[in-house]
């Protein structure tokens, strides 16, 4: 496995992480360059293992959160168990986890404890509300998470219902805004030397993704009848074509104006409507957003994509999976990437957005269950080969 490249070469980061907000965070750090050694449950795993498509004997809800990354095992309930896991806090530089809130100190390993065995380590913990919210001992899942920060009341038509979101991005915004605070921390241990130890709530990151909505409710009281239309810009969001939906973001003068060149339609020709102002006036905004519904129903989504490349106006047909794997920008750079999976073959998963000028990222797949038992005990912690065949035929690894 090549930990020797990236960015993040030297640091070593301990994935005590399971399901997808902590995978992802120690994923990233990964695929930066970091060595991380994720940790799971001896004899069973990361919950992850058992969840979602099999192919084969093998989760690919697990496969797509766990590249770049060793894996070791651990009795998390045995005192041997509990010491190699202070071995290797004492030999890393960052720990992230995703256990529910108090967990840790249950096992004897809160960030008092883990920031005396090791002062410059740089402890990430992730949790539904954040440990110091009244809601700190509720769980946190995406879908919850969804529907308690607004986000599923948005995510509707003008009349339609609510709708559950089918990506779980605020497991994954949690995960990048830990990554990012992870970064910051390591930078600033480079002029003060400590570690610190880093809070990171789901539904803090649900509301940061509200953006605009938030102080748009706090001073109007007031939110867009149709979340599918951009309230600010006209005309702009989501329209129906001849065979689907497409997405057009025309709102501002230029881009109206290219718009305009490809169609004759009177009422969207009349000289008042080219300012912006004016389009954006509740009857207008409606009249307008209607009428170019009518006019993207008079083509497929295919030929949208030729037209709006061609007069450069954002815009495009609303794709599919079988659209998205056939379209080129998911093959450029590290969009998308290939990983040989033992026992399944060659599998594409979604890379990262990440490139940079002086560095090449490297892709390992991801560890089977225990794999670098031997290595990681055996050369990082040092115990000999006979210690280790102990431990394991005592059930602590």
């Amino acid at each position: 496995m090549n930990t020797n490249s990236g960015p993040l070469s030297g640091i070593r980061v301990l994935d005590l992480g399971r399901h997808l907000s902590c995978p992802f965070c120690g994923m990233t750090l990964g695929d930066l360059g970091a060595e991380v050694i994720k940790v799971e449950k001896r004899g069973y795993g990361d919950d992850t293992r058992h969840e979602g498509e099999i192919i084969g004997d093998q989760s690919i809800y697990y496969l797509s959160e766990n590249r770049n990354k060793k894996g070791v095992t651990i009795n998390f309930r045995s005192d041997e168990g509990k010491e190699l896991l202070k071995g290797l806090i004492k030999k890393s530089d960052v720990l992230i986890e995703n256990f529910r809130l108090g967990t840790m100190e249950k096992m004897g390993l809160g960030w008092e404890t883990v920031h005396k065995l090791n002062p410059r380590l740089i402890m990430a913990s992730i949790s539904g509300f954040g440990k110091d919210s009244p809601y700190k001992d509720r769980p946190g899942f995406d879908t919850m998470m969804q529907a308690t920060s607004g986000i599923m009341y948005l995510n509707r038509a003008a009349d339609g219902p609510k709708i559950t979101g089918g990506i779980w991005f605020i497991d994954i915004a949690a995960g990048m805004w830990t990554t990012i605070a992870v970064l910051a921390a390591l930078h600033r241990r480079e002029s003060t030397g400590e570690g610190q130890y880093i809070n990171t709530a789901m539904y803090d990151s649900a509301l940061t993704a509200l953006n605009t909505y938030i102080p748009t409710f706090d001073q109007t009281g007031g939110l867009p009848a149709d979340p599918s239309k951009y309230v600010y810009a006209c005309p702009a969001g989501r329209f129906r074509s001849k065979d689907g939906y497409v997405m057009l973001s025309a709102g501002t003068d230029g881009l109206f104006e290219r718009l305009l060149s490809i169609t004759d339609d009177p009422f969207l020709n009349k000289p008042e409507f080219k300012n912006h102002d004016v389009r954006i006036q509740n009857d207008n905004y409606l009249a307008i957003n209607q009428a170019v519904d009518r006019l993207m129903q008079t083509k497929t989504g295919d030929e949208w994509d030729e037209i709006f490349a061609r007069i450069g106006v954002p815009g495009g047909k609303i794709k599919d999976m079988e659209d998205v794997l056939n379209c080129p920008a998911s093959y450029v750079g590290n969009a998308t990437i290939q990983l040989d999976i033992p026992r399944i073959g060659k599998v594409r998963f979604a890379g990262t957005p990440l490139n940079f000028s002086d560095e090449q990222l490297f892709f390992n797949r991801p560890p089977d269950l225990g794999e670098h038992n031997d290595e990681v005990y055996g050369d990082l912690l040092g115990l000999s080969k006979e210690k280790i065949e102990e431990l394991k035929r005592g059930g602590v690894i």
